[in-house]
């Protein structure tokens, strides 16, 4: 692994973009797709509470 990694991503975005990265190995990318689903997930549960308190 190299040390001079970019920033990790914050944004369930900026995991789908890395799990669609050709250059990084097939378990990474693995787990980048299972962040970004898991980040999409929580923001539909915001938005969905916030839904039903208004």
């Amino acid at each position: 692994m190299d040390d001079a990694r970019a920033p990790l991503p914050m944004e369930p975005q900026e995991c789908r973009q890395r799990a669609e990265d050709d250059d990084l190995g097939t378990a990474e990318r693995l787990v980048y797709a299972v962040l970004a689903v898991a980040g999409e997930l929580h923001l539909i549960r915001q938005q969905l509470q916030r839904k039903g308190r208004g």
